[in-house]
């Protein structure tokens, strides 16, 4: 038979429950939300720096008033998607519809990039149609999609070069520079980015933009409160938009918001 006691304590314990709600769902543990990707910046850029990417910055401006925990680890794409598949991080930034569509896929997208073709800029060959990468060898990164009419035209027509590992743009951009492969095809503003990172920015050319296309925030099919954390992302852009805090983030990269 309960006593005044034990009808106090379980009042006080509800009280908690109701307060904590307030802030954001009650989640089954404190453990922080963790997301990771290989380094793609100005998307995601190094864990803990004071620019760890434009998404990053996203999702935590939309998370942490929430009273979500955000955490951002780098690791090679292969294995990001492997482990958010199997539960071990909640999800992965950026992300295209094809790199994971087992994946669950906020409504908004939380970025965009443009598929770039470079070469180097001494090199005398260009881009007239898809008949110019006939034979060209050309540095892809293992696991990433490119859009299946990329992939198919490539497949077709060029000597794919995947590359692997911790580094794998980086080891791109060398192979090109020194001529072991003929062409690259990485985002703009990665490319760029990296580029710049290297001192290599004046050996490059960009030869040719072959889409645009949405990149996201996926979570982990695994996780029960991915399809919630799914659309407190998109409701929490439409937020961001409105008070012009997407604007501000974006401008630190140098960006301007994609939509």
């Amino acid at each position: 038979m309960p006593t005044i006691f034990s009808n106090l304590l379980v009042s006080v314990l509800l009280a908690g429950v109701v307060a904590k709600g307030a802030t954001g769902p009650v989640r089954a543990d404190d453990r922080p939300l963790v997301f990771a990707a290989d380094e793609w910046c100005p998307v995601n850029c190094t864990p803990g720096s004071e620019k760890p990417g434009f998404m990053v910055e996203i999702a935590r401006a939309i998370l942490e008033p929430k009273g979500y925990s955000v955490r951002y680890e780098t690791i090679n794409w292969a294995r990001a998607l492997l482990y958010t598949r199997q539960g071990h991080y909640d999800g992965v930034f950026g992300a295209l519809r094809e790199d994971a569509p087992d994946f669950v896929f906020p409504r908004q997208p939380m970025g965009q990039t443009r598929v770039g073709l470079f070469k180097r800029a001494d090199s005398p060959w260009r881009y007239v149609d898809e008949t110019s990468l006939d034979g060209r060898s050309v540095g892809l990164i293992l696991d990433y999609a490119y859009g299946e009419d990329l992939e198919t035209l490539l497949e077709k027509r060029t000597i794919p070069s995947y590359q692997g590992g911790d580094a794998p743009l980086d080891i791109n951009l060398r192979k090109l520079a020194a001529g072991r492969i003929d062409l690259v095809i990485e985002d703009v503003n990665i490319f760029w980015n990296k580029a710049e990172d290297m001192e290599l920015r004046d050996q490059f050319e960009l030869a040719h933009v072959f889409s645009e296309e949405d990149i996201f925030l996926a979570l982990s099919p695994a996780k029960p409160h991915s399809a919630h954390l799914a659309e407190v992302l998109s409701t929490g852009l439409d937020q961001l938009r409105a008070s012009g805090e997407i604007d501000e983030i974006m401008t630190r990269y140098g960006l301007d918001d994609w939509k």
